[in-house]
């Protein structure tokens, strides 16, 4: 019976190590720091998408042929972009997590900068296939061929920020496993040991 109660009182402990907000400075500055990273970030995508479609949307006017459909093609790409940078800088960021959720959080903020990596890569595809349709597609040449540059063009600049961003958060996240590596968690015969190196 002692037993029981010492393995369920040493579980309470572990739950709570993972699952209650931390007080720990350490933790909050980490998140902190994470956080200012990702705002950091888009807000130069931000910056970088109206400042293309401020520059294109006057150059659409003033060009024809080709450079006419790049800068169409560049003003409704930046149009989107300037959408999920507004849209990802409205929440609230949170500072006070728990270390199970700064985990996970910092999991999916890796691999969402991988996901968009890859997808940026299947942009500048399209881009390249366009222009080479643009070469047998004469009625179409002009439109297959600005269209194409402007997905080569915007495809490369978000490949670098999404690997840049990607590289970033990694870098970061090695203060995270530091952290981890204060908490050892090991069984042995009936029980449970945490420790806890402060």
């Amino acid at each position: 019976m002692k037993r029981i109660v010492i393995l369920l009182f040493l579980i309470v402990i572990g739950n709570s190590l993972f699952s209650q907000a931390p007080t720990s400075t350490e933790l909050f500055e980490y998140n902190r720091s994470r956080n200012k990273k990702t705002t950091r970030g888009l807000q130069f995508l931000g910056g970088f998408a109206i400042a293309n479609m401020t520059a294109s949307g006057y150059m659409y006017y003033n060009t024809k042929g080709v450079d006419k459909s790049f800068h169409e093609m560049n003003v409704m790409w930046n149009s989107v972009n300037t959408v999920i940078a507004i849209a990802s800088l409205l929440p609230k960021d949170k500072n006070d997590m728990s270390l199970a959720k700064t985990l996970s959080w910092q999991s999916n903020t890796e691999s969402t900068y991988i996901a968009a990596a890859a997808l940026d890569l299947l942009y500048s595809t399209a881009g390249l296939y366009l222009t080479e349709k643009a070469k047998t597609d004469f009625t179409n040449h002009d439109k297959y061929k600005g269209w194409g540059n402007s997905l080569i063009y915007n495809g490369g600049f978000l490949f670098l920020f999404d690997t840049g961003m990607y590289i970033a958060h990694k870098r970061n996240g090695k203060k995270l496993n530091k952290m981890m590596d204060k908490i050892n968690l090991s069984t042995g015969g009936a029980g449970v040991k945490i420790t806890l190196h402060i």
